[in-house]
């Protein structure tokens, strides 16, 4: 046993889209031929990291429920929203959601 802690590399990107509130979330499924697709699942909502599960809300649902430990989670580009994959426990099944960020102007 050792006596240092094992740092997640991703602590900091979780912190990122901790509490961030979110526009609209889409999910990525396929068409009958085979190409992926984007639907939109809900809007309006917040990204959460509770007691180490991701949880995507909108609304009063939940959207999207993954433990962090096996979910691979990845910023846009743009920097506009995030993009999370893994075992989704409230359809259960593996499924791909991207989250969009809503923003304020002051």
């Amino acid at each position: 046993m050792s006596i240092f802690k094992k740092k997640n590399k991703n602590d900091s990107l979780l912190r990122t889209f901790d509490g961030r509130q979110v526009k609209y979330v889409t999910k990525k499924v396929s068409n009958a031929d085979g190409s992926p697709c984007y639907v939109i699942v809900g809007k309006s909502g917040r990204i959460a990291v509770i007691d180490n599960q991701i949880r995507v809300i909108c609304g009063e649902t939940d959207v999207f429920n993954c433990c962090v430990d096996t979910a691979k989670y990845y910023l846009l580009l743009s920097g506009d929203g995030v993009t999370v994959e893994g075992n989704n426990t409230v359809s259960g099944k593996y499924e791909t959601i991207t989250a969009y960020y809503s923003y304020y102007r002051k």
